[in-house]
């Protein structure tokens, strides 16, 4: 197209570096060090993970729509939607064919795991990518949108297939 760009490779892979593995390396680090505490005392992880969960989420929900440049119609919304509903259904039906064939070695628990598990991808991984791989872009907030429908779209799919994938995998058990 006649048009080049140059992309700081080093100072992304740093960022993300800093942002995603030297945390998980230094929770795992500390854990092995209070993991007999941590089963004692059994702290509400659960909660105090869902609580950051939708904060991440409210703070990314804010400031995608308070941006004034986002040049989003209610229509493009609905498409998104619509198109990301499909992909995430067309995912776990995949997911689901391929790990039941007949020489796939799969136990019904695997496949509800692995419909569950391999479409998945989460809010909070994705929104610290996009701002270090993004950032000083100023359409942010417009990039974020996918993935701001896509996490509470698994989320939503999620629970409503649960009870129709609990009785198939019931049903193959026995």
């Amino acid at each position: 197209l006649g048009s080049s760009s140059s992309v700081p490779f080093t100072s992304i892979f740093s960022q993300l570096f800093m942002t995603v593995v030297v945390p998980l390396i230094i929770g795992q680090i500390v854990r092995r060090y209070i993991k007999d505490w941590l089963e004692r005392k059994k702290p509400p992880f659960g909660a105090i993970s869902s609580c950051v969960l939708l904060m991440i989420i409210y703070t990314t929900f804010c400031d995608t729509f308070a941006n004034p440049n986002i040049d989003l119609d209610k229509f493009s919304l609905i498409i998104i939607v619509f198109i990301i509903f499909s992909v995430q259904l067309s995912f776990m039906f995949l997911t689901f064919l391929f790990s039941t064939r007949n020489n796939s070695g799969f136990t019904p628990a695997d496949t509800v795991a692995i419909i569950f598990c391999s479409t998945h991808k989460s809010l909070t991984l994705g929104i610290p990518m996009l701002k270090i791989v993004f950032a000083g872009y100023e359409h942010l907030s417009l990039i974020s949108v996918p993935l701001l429908i896509y996490h509470p779209a698994q989320i939503l799919l999620g629970s409503l297939l649960v009870p129709t994938i609990k009785s198939w995998m019931v049903s193959r058990q026995k």
